[in-house]
């Protein structure tokens, strides 16, 4: 699937329709002059999103109060001590920091923060690269579906209503 173009005039929100769509597994990344983001799916659905210009997913669980700064050190420590690399969450998870639908509620957040974002964007450039996924097991948010995404945006911008399939309601 040859998905890559520029980002003006929606063509990002075209893209992730047509991987989601397309059920297209890999990593969808987004460049402009300031920030990065990548966006992973898997079967065309979202299993994780990051920005650089929003916290990581450890800073915003501090932030958000979920855990202590101690705490992420400590988790952080562990997940680097780990000779198979595991998902932040899933060390949050293994020492009883959190629970688990704490943390599916949190990257959820942190998805709908990211497409917020990059949907915001009107310069710059993004491309879908076909990979398998991850190695390594991930905490999967309860919401995958880019539709679901969309309704989640719009509600955080207080917009008009915004059907699952992505049109005006």
């Amino acid at each position: 699937m040859d998905v890559s173009g520029s980002i003006e005039h929606d063509e990002l929100m075209t893209a992730l329709r047509l991987v989601s769509r397309g059920r297209g597994t890999g990593v969808l990344t987004a460049s402009t002059a300031y920030a990065n983001a990548s966006i992973g799916f898997e079967g065309g659905e979202i299993l994780f999103a990051n920005a650089t210009s929003l916290p990581k997913f450890g800073e915003m669980l501090v932030e958000k109060g979920l855990v202590s700064r101690e705490q992420l050190d400590a988790a952080l420590w562990i997940q680097r001590q780990d000779k198979q690399w595991r998902a932040l969450g899933l060390v949050i998870l293994d020492v009883k920091l959190q629970s688990l639908a704490v943390l599916e509620a949190a990257i959820e957040e942190q998805i709908t923060r990211v497409l917020d974002e990059v949907l915001r964007w009107d310069r710059g450039t993004f491309r879908f690269d076909e990979r398998p996924p991850a190695k390594g097991a991930l905490i999967l948010p309860q919401c995958r579906d880019l539709g679901q995404y969309e309704v989640k945006v719009a509600l955080l911008r207080q917009d008009a209503p915004v059907a699952c399939d992505g049109a005006p309601a």
